[in-house]
């Protein structure tokens, strides 16, 4: 016996369900072998039998074995019943209990003759076969035929499934012993009774135990069938040819069907999005043929009944004692759409990040030019005003500042990418922004260089205004036109248009969006598109595809960017490679009507009357231009260093009419604390704020205490004069 079951007992790749507790699952035992209430699987069968072949040593040892093994299982009274109905009766019998019991094949007889028997045996096609299980069965039912009292048996197998037949066959023949006729003449009446009242006896012992298992087997299936509608997962149950048999409530919600429309109606595959059907149905066989092996999870498609996708984990196994499958399902969707949202979201707080790192040293890049711009921009505006209109230096002097300007004007695009460009904010509509550009100069010029391209634009009428800088807000437009043209080779066409929208519910990931109107601009071409790698990186200052100081600086998507985020906006881009490219900018809308613009006063009008002013700023080449600009407008100016400087001469009890306090100084204090120190000296004191670069909320604390404009640098004439004009006037 040790050298039959050696490597098959005790062994975890070979594993059973215990009868008294199915849901615990072991390997196999010997005795679990011996105990005809248990099922092995194909592989084990086959392995076992030729084992068997290492200790019968007969010329055809597994035809012997299986006659031994039929000896050693039928009992008395059924020997009593064989020979006393005969083979026939007896080899019914036994193919009756097969196709009852048999899980691998089904089995018929027929009687050929009155004295030849035929035995087909039909497997099922996932199970396979050896001659070693050919000859143990054709040894069962030679033994069979012998317990029924024939003899001189004949047995051969004239079919086999291993020669490419359907069947295999079995033919016996035999001869008729007086062995039945002798036996019920030879005994007494008594006796004949004593055997059958054993045959009753245990037949109704056998109805008795079946009503027990029955029973059972009822309170199992009610155990199990509230299991099987309790849970929380979607269950179904599957058979061999995947039908679907049985499914609970929450597999009618995931699916959006009834039970009715589906139990016995519906294939599995019905319900799987065609491209994963493959690799389920791979894994429902395996779960049939291996089931302890398959420990995996499925994840795959389904479509529900009103066309929507939903994702699903599906567990699968066998269920004991049968050929059916139980996959048990989970939705989810919304976790893997929640776990895309939070990588997104993740990707999108490393690229800003990543944009406010690049800010952080363009905004000190900008502050250090422009104290150099300003010489170039503001000098030369002081010269014009003195020189005669038929001067040969008018030109070469307009040349410089123009040039100026033009450094100064990418300097504000870095300040842009820093977000510290401290735009005076106005009521602005979009429709007038967008009006202004294509009336401008730039856009005349951009257009002639790309004459295939035609413009439609889509304003709404009634547009909500919004809370903005035009200035910055024209550039951002301009930059998103121009990008448009030149992504559209040959002819093509930009779209432009302004809508109100309301928004319902917040934006996910988006804290300032929340419930209210809303102004978008939408930019639209039909050019090349934008490839999805890129598509990433196109508002990273630099990465761009044109060729440097011909087409642009690099910085144009930045300055959109910085834009949108200074107006606590939102973008959206959509791009696919020769379809084109759509930029939507978000902004909040205001119900606040605009204020009717100023015109540009002349240089009379911001002329001063001798009042004095305080010129603070640690640079002195700036100390030196205000003082030029402000001396020529008639102010008499005095000039501190930096703010203790500054502290002390007013504490020193000396009157200023207004300081230009500039705010950022890296020697002593800046001049949000410069001014906090003034203004406990003198409360009243009037002041106006300059700087090249300048935090946001330092100008605005500045401005709560009491300071009135903002100046950027580089210094203009008119700008500064008319601060100062306004700030006196106060």
């Amino acid at each position: 016996m040790r050298t039959v079951v050696n490597g098959l007992v005790d062994n975890p790749d070979y594993l059973i369900h215990d009868l008294k507790d199915p849901s615990r699952i072991t390997p196999i035992s010997q005795s679990q072998i011996v105990d005809q209430s248990y099922w092995v699987s194909n592989d084990f069968s086959m392995k076992l039998l030729h084992n068997v072949t290492k200790v019968v040593k007969t010329n055809n040892p597994l035809f012997v074995a299986g006659r031994g093994a039929v000896r050693e299982s039928l009992s008395k009274n059924a020997l009593f019943v064989g020979k006393l109905f005969g083979p026939v009766f007896l080899a019914r019998q036994a193919t009756k209990i097969n196709s009852r019991f048999n899980r691998t094949k089904n089995v018929s007889c027929n009687q050929l003759k009155g004295k030849e028997l035929s035995f087909e045996l039909c497997y099922h096609p996932q199970y396979e076969t050896t001659k070693d299980v050919c000859n143990w069965n054709l040894g069962i039912y030679t033994e069979l035929l012998h317990a029924s009292g024939v003899k001189d048996i004949d047995s051969k197998e004239v079919k086999c499934t291993l020669n490419g037949d359907k069947c295999c066959e079995f033919r016996l023949t035999y001869k008729k012993s007086g062995m039945i006729s002798r036996m019920v003449k030879g005994i007494g009446i008594w006796q004949v009774k004593k055997e059958v009242n054993e045959v009753i006896e245990e037949y109704e012992g056998s109805l008795r135990e079946r009503d027990r298992l029955i029973n059972e087997l009822t309170d199992s299936e009610d155990k199990y069938r509230s299991l099987f509608e309790n849970t929380a997962t979607a269950n179904a149950i599957i058979e061999p040819d995947l039908a679907i048999s049985q499914v609970n409530n929450e597999f009618e919600e995931l699916v959006g069907h009834v039970r009715s429309e589906i139990e016995n109606k519906w294939n599995f595959k019905a319900i799987v999005k065609p491209e994963d059907y493959t690799k389920v149905n791979s894994h429902l066989s395996q779960a049939a043929a291996d089931y302890p092996r398959l420990s995996k999870n499925l994840e795959f498609r389904l479509i529900a009944s009103n066309g929507d996708e939903k994702d699903v984990i599906c567990k699968v196994g066998c269920i004991p004692n049968s050929m059916k499958i139980i996959a048990s399902m989970i939705d989810v969707t919304e976790m893997k759409h929640a776990q895309k949202e939070k990588i997104e979201l993740k990707s999108k707080l490393v690229r800003s990040e990543k944009m406010e790192a690049l800010g952080l040293l363009a905004g000190g890049v900008a502050h250090d030019l422009n104290n150099v711009l300003s010489g170039i921009v503001s000098y030369p505006e002081l010269l014009l005003v003195d020189l005669p209109e038929d001067s040969h230096l008018r030109k070469p002097i307009q040349t410089i500042r123009q040039s100026g300007l033009k450094a100064a004007a990418i300097v504000q695009d870095l300040l842009t990418l820093a977000r510290r460009d401290v735009a005076v904010k106005e009521i602005t509509n979009l429709n007038e922004v967008i009006t202004d550009y294509l009336n401008s100069p730039e856009y005349a010029k951009m257009i002639s260089f790309h004459p295939g391209v035609d413009l439609n634009v889509e304003c709404e009428p009634d547009l909500f205004n919004i809370l903005g800088a035009p200035s910055n807000l024209n550039k951002a437009i301009m930059n998103l036109v121009t990008n448009a043209a030149e992504a559209i080779k040959g002819s093509g066409v930009i779209h432009i248009i302004t809508k109100n929208s309301y928004l319902e519910h917040p934006i996910s990931g988006y804290d300032k969006f929340r419930e209210g109107e809303y102004v978008s601009v939408t930019v639209s071409d039909s050019g090349i598109g934008i490839p999805q790698k890129s598509l990433e990186r196109i508002f990273e200052p630099f990465y761009s595809k044109k060729v440097m100081g011909r087409s642009g600086t690099g910085l144009g998507m930045t300055v959109v960017w910085g834009t949108v985020k200074d107006h606590d906006g939102h973008i959206d881009v959509s791009s696919e490679e020769g379809k084109g490219s759509t930029f939507k900018l978000v902004f909040p809308a205001t119900r606040d009507e605009r204020q009717q613009k100023a015109a540009c006063p002349s240089l009379r009008e911001i002329m001063g009357n001798g009042e004095s002013v305080l010129v603070v700023d640690d640079v002195r080449e700036q100390r030196d231009l205000a003082t030029g600009i402000l001396d020529r407008l008639g102010y008499n100016v005095t000039v501190a260093y930096g703010g203790d400087e500054a502290v002390k001469w007013v504490a020193s009890g000396k009157d200023f009419d207004l300081v230009v306090l500039d705010m950022i100084m890296h020697d002593g204090i800046d001049g949000l604390e410069t001014y906090k120190r003034i203004r406990q000296l003198k409360p009243n004191q009037k002041a106006i704020i300059v700087s090249g670069f300048s935090e946001t909320d330092r100008v605005k604390g500045a401005q709560r205490l009491g300071a009135g404009a903002y100046v950027k640098k580089p210094y203009s004439l008119n700008r500064i004069g008319s601060a100062v004009k306004a700030e006196l006037q106060k």
